[in-house]
């Protein structure tokens, strides 16, 4: 799945407007995520998803 095609996905899915987008939106969850588990698996997870998905990752 392209970057695209997840915001896509989400813009579907999540079914409430939010201030500054479904971008914002997913690069807060990601924040938030990587706040709440150790860095080991936060590396782990990033080199587990393709590079372009990876970029996105705080």
């Amino acid at each position: 799945m392209s970057n695209e095609e997840f915001f896509a996905r989400v813009r579907s899915e999540f079914p409430y407007a939010v201030q500054g987008g479904t971008d914002q939106l997913v690069r807060t969850i990601l924040i938030t995520l990587a706040l709440h588990v150790s860095a080991g698996e936060w590396e782990h997870l990033k080199s587990r998803v393709p590079n372009s998905f990876a970029a996105l990752l705080p």
